[in-house]
């Protein structure tokens, strides 16, 4: 990742664990011009027509290259990456995330703590936009990132991998944290900073989580990947901030969000609408896809700059007494399985 940003591209993570007819979609939609791989990986990929770079067998090549840093024009507005997420239509649409975006999530920001004496665990695969927190989160501030062996780990593993490397920043599905919690909550009391999401956190464990080891916090992180990882967050640090369920908080710094009803409009306190997200974290759109761009990244009703725009995220929430949002469901039928969005088309 770190090559490709610097000589100036873009990446898009592949999972070789998905379909074949997915990988073949992604790596025609997004015309990858360069595939970099490993030599075991590639009798596992679709048939393609990109130049194929393969980091342990072409390892002596790479080696004999220039170890002076390249210039790079790069702007904030270019491309960083390219992550596809589930479509309604039954092919995957690729959210297109540019610099400004990334560095908006991870510098200069409010709901968590960025500097070099926080360790880092990467456990997300990078084809999921979680490991957009742990990976730029960690070495654009000059923290350390602890890289998981690229498998599913147990339980036990990931517990034993918390204690061993100190890790002390973690970012945890909702269905993760859960079975952490009640299999192995004794391994989250070194984590200093919490961060669990994707789907909705069960307050009975929440509680449980703050009330056995309760130092530190735990930080509810809401966002879709069009707005690159984080919208909003809540942070607990004592479950007597706990009510019946666990809001997903306010928005982070340089964003905004906004609950409308259907012409657009701020609804009351209480009330019922959808959750708009705008500011330097929404992506540019969807990749070769302007219809559906124009439908769900709509042009902002009470805009101060020409151009700007809201991202309609499906979700129904409500404001609540203190601030506060809270999550309700889905105004569509999509649904979360282990913290992906499945669009039940594809």
């Amino acid at each position: 990742l770190l090559g490709i940003l610097k000589a100036g591209g873009a990446y898009v993570p592949l999972d070789p664990a998905y379909p074949l007819d997915r990988l073949s979609f992604m790596l025609e939609n997004a015309a990858i011009s360069v595939l970099v791989t490993q030599e075991r990986l590639v009798d596992l990929l679709p048939t393609h027509w990109s130049q194929v770079v393969s980091l342990d067998t072409d390892w002596p090549e790479i080696a004999s290259q220039s170890i002076a840093n390249p210039s790079s024009s790069v702007m904030p507005e270019n491309l960083c990456y390219l992550m596809y997420t589930s479509g309604s239509t039954g092919q995957p649409k690729g959210v297109s995330v540019t610099h400004r975006n990334v560095v908006r999530l991870v510098k200069e920001t409010n709901y968590a703590s960025f500097d070099r004496d926080e360790v880092f665990l990467q456990l997300a695969p990078i084809s999921f936009d979680a490991s957009t927190f742990e990976v730029w989160g960690s070495l654009l501030n000059g923290a350390q990132l602890v890289l998981m062996p690229p498998h599913v780990p147990a339980l036990e593993e990931l517990g034993s991998a918390l204690r061993a490397n100190g890790v002390t920043t973690l970012w945890l599905t909702a269905g993760l944290f859960h079975l952490m919690v009640d299999q192995q909550l004794e391994d989250l009391s070194g984590v200093r900073q919490l961060l669990a999401g994707g789907d909705v956190l069960s307050a009975t464990h929440v509680r449980r989580k703050l009330e056995t080891n309760g130092h530190g916090v735990l930080i509810n992180g809401y966002g879709p990947t069009e707005s690159t990882t984080f919208a909003c967050c809540h942070a607990l640090t004592d479950s007597s901030q706990l009510n019946h369920t666990v809001p997903i908080g306010r928005p982070i710094a340089n964003t905004e969000v906004y609950v409308l009803d259907r012409e657009l409009q701020p609804v009351p306190i209480g009330v019922a609408g959808e959750l708009y997200i705008g500011g330097d974290g929404l992506a540019r759109g969807y990749h070769e896809r302007p219809g559906l761009t124009a439908e769900r990244f709509a042009p902002h009703p009470f805009a101060t700059r020409p151009g700007d725009r809201l991202y309609r995220t499906g979700d129904r929430v409500r404001y609540r007494s203190d601030g506060g949002i809270e999550f309700l469901g889905r105004v569509d039928r999509q649904i979360k399985l282990r913290g992906f969005r499945i669009e039940l088309g594809e």
